[in-house]
């Protein structure tokens, strides 16, 4: 998408500063076409294009909790900069989809950490091995507060609050995971050192009403030391079941609901 003229930008100030999105407006941030805008009271942001002077505008956005539906415009499936994108026929319906999505991610929805790592990594280079780790610290130091507070800063299954021995687990690898899903506090649990490992290796995992799955790989001995004859269950919501099934799948165990 070509450089868009300055009328374009003009335009765009005055509808970012109005709903939300007023943060950084001296200076555009444009590639490829795609303006981006960030609001001073959240991390949110979000992508907007113009296909002409007076339109369409183009919206992306990355936030699954928000469903395309709950704002103006029609889906549009072009090459944009996020997971979802809407064409709006107007600046005004423009207006009105930023200030729709001002509203939820301020008031209906939690912070997003997806949106606090763009925030904080949008400015830092890539480009050596250094810059690229700095990057990944950012994001686990990221997923790990949001587990952290997720959990009420104690091990799912024990109730443990000793720090030192507690451990972010990622349901779904980093290394399968996309930007979004390596700091989702949905993709992880906050578990004991001696759970993490069980879980990490497949010796266990849930189902999707969070009842305790073992393995046949695992002992005896070492169900009776993590279980302490108890049942165990985890108390999980809905956003953890396509992370737990793919934890299912990928362990070999029965992708059962319960």
């Amino acid at each position: 998408m070509d450089d868009p003229p300055l009328t374009v930008w003009i335009n765009l100030k005055q509808a970012a500063y109005r709903n939300g999105f007023g943060k950084g407006l001296d200076q555009a941030h444009v590639d490829q076409g795609w303006y981006r805008l960030r609001s001073t009271t959240t991390p949110f942001q979000v992508h907007v294009a113009a296909s002409g002077v007076n339109g369409p505008w183009l919206l992306a956005y990355t936030e699954p909790r928000i469903a395309a539906d709950l704002l103006p415009g029609t889906a549009y499936l072009g090459p944009r900069p996020a997971q979802t994108g809407l064409m709006l026929n107007s600046l005004s319906d423009l207006a009105a989809a930023l200030l729709q999505i001002y509203h939820l991610v301020t008031e209906a929805l939690k912070p997003s950490a997806y949106q606090e790592f763009l925030d904080q990594t949008q400015s830092l280079p890539d480009t050596t091995e250094a810059e690229r780790v700095a990057i990944v610290r950012t994001a686990q130091g990221i997923f790990r507060r949001h587990l952290d507070t997720y959990w009420n800063q104690a091990c799912a299954i024990t109730g443990m609050r000793d720090r030192e021995l507690l451990r972010a687990s990622h349901i779904k690898p980093w290394t399968a995971s996309n930007d979004y899903e390596r700091v989702d506090v949905y993709n992880g649990l906050l578990l004991s050192a001696l759970w993490d490992a069980a879980f990490d290796q497949g010796l266990v995992s849930f189902s999707d009403d969070g009842h305790l799955l073992v393995s046949m790989k695992l002992s005896d001995r070492a169900i009776a030391v993590l279980t302490d004859g108890r049942p165990v269950t985890v108390p999980i919501s809905a956003g953890h079941a396509p992370y737990l099934n793919d934890h299912r799948l990928r362990h070999g165990f029965a992708a059962l609901d319960s």
